[in-house]
């Protein structure tokens, strides 16, 4: 007989105070960008979309997470800047110059970075999320989390 189990474990980000170290519901530029984890918390208000993103063993569920642990773990060593509409503050730039590093990102920047570092592909949106266009780490980087914790790398685009 099969058993399933449900666990309950979820990633955001959110606005820290740089002086009080105190979270905020909305920050600014001032403040620094976390990311969270929260264990038993689920982010989502009844009647949003939901879209499960991967479904699959305890071993491989195991990895993901510690994947995205790893991303987290990058995003907040770099003390990024919280910025409510998601963009990166570099502002305009030759396309064909080099990236900068990135610099300000939001919650939905976080969400996409440890979605990648899973190994998944980031699935379309029903609806504006400022700052998912805005990758908080490089491909080289997410790919790298997901290869360390033996993950396929995705190819391809939005699903």
């Amino acid at each position: 007989m099969m058993t399933t189990e449900t666990w309950w474990a979820s990633f955001t980000a959110l606005a820290k105070d740089p002086t009080t170290e105190q979270f905020k519901p909305i920050g600014r530029s001032s403040d620094y960008l976390r990311a969270q984890h929260f264990d038993g918390r689920n982010w989502f208000r009844d009647g949003e979309p939901e879209k499960l993103l991967w479904q699959g063993s305890y071993d491989e569920a195991t990895a993901r997470w510690q994947a995205a642990r790893n991303a987290h773990d990058e995003i907040n060593r770099r003390n990024l800047t919280y910025n409510p509409l998601g963009g990166d503050l570099n502002g305009p730039r030759d396309w064909d110059a080099p990236l900068p590093p990135v610099i300000a990102g939001n919650s939905n920047s976080v969400n996409r970075s440890l979605v990648e570092a899973m190994g998944l592909r980031l699935p379309s949106m029903s609806y504006m999320a400022p700052g998912i266009e805005n990758p908080l780490l490089r491909q080289q980087e997410t790919e790298q989390f997901a290869r360390n914790n033996g993950l396929p790398i995705p190819k391809g685009g939005l699903f």
